[in-house]
């Protein structure tokens, strides 16, 4: 297809658009691809070229592939601010990072069709089993979105992302999904510093709730008492002797 001119980026915020099970990809075609657009070595022509990189591997493979550099850690290695590589390097750089984001959507792929066949209520032994399933689906992908991360201001937007994605996965609109997961992130991920375990709980905790209610499914009612020492924001909202969040 040819590149006409530019595209209006797509805003991947749903799974349709990045799971790689609706996008057939060889990556042997990848080099030829991006060989096709001659980086420069202006820095005020950097951007263009990277956007016209986008336009050619999504138009090829798809939307996902618009964002092409945005697998883990690559986005530190692309800084067209100060170290992007060299016009000769590039085009290489750019197949290498299409690659390593593509590997890490798969990673995600799996597990999202690891848990979403458990999410099924009518699988599930009650409300407890339902509550708790959705819990440990959303706090491992929490943890498994971040591990790869090694600076700590870049992971807050993936976080959303996955979680985002993993909503609309299971076939809620996007702009619901969108919602909740802002509400159960809140103020969270406003700073830039490492996450927490207690975060990745009270996350974890607080979407399950409201991905349930919206459901019409009541959480479990489960007994959970927490200290009087425990900070007064944080006990589970399941905790019978604290005021609900």
């Amino acid at each position: 297809m040819a590149n006409d001119g530019p595209k209006t980026p797509p805003a991947l915020a749903t799974w349709a658009e990045v799971d790689p099970a609706r996008f057939p990809f060889d990556p042997i075609e990848v080099p030829a691809l991006v060989r096709t657009v001659v980086p420069t070595a202006g820095q005020s022509d950097l951007w263009a070229w990277t956007e016209a990189i986008s336009a050619v591997l999504s138009d090829r493979f798809g939307p996902w592939a618009y964002r092409w550099y945005w697998g883990a850690d690559e986005w530190e290695q692309w800084d067209w601010i100060t170290s992007f590589p060299p016009p000769a390097e590039a085009p290489a750089r750019a197949a290498d990072s299409l690659l390593a984001w593509r590997r890490w959507l798969e990673g995600i792929a799996e597990r999202f069709d690891r848990f979403l066949p458990l999410l099924d209520p009518a699988e599930a032994a009650g409300p407890g089993d339902l509550t708790a399933t959705w819990e440990s689906a959303i706090a491992d992908l929490i943890r498994t979105t971040v591990a790869p991360v090694a600076d700590d201001d870049s992971w807050q937007g993936r976080c959303r992302m996955v979680l985002q994605w993993f909503l609309t996965a299971t076939g809620m609109p996007m702009e619901s999904a969108e919602a909740l997961v802002n509400n159960a992130v809140d103020h969270r991920f406003d700073y830039w510093m490492a996450l927490t375990a207690t975060d990745v709980i009270d996350v974890a905790e607080r979407l399950s709730r409201d991905v349930l209610t919206l459901a019409g499914i009541a959480p479990a009612a489960i007994t959970d008492n927490w200290p009087d020492s425990w900070p007064q924001s944080w006990p589970t909202w399941r905790a019978t002797n604290t005021k609900g969040r």
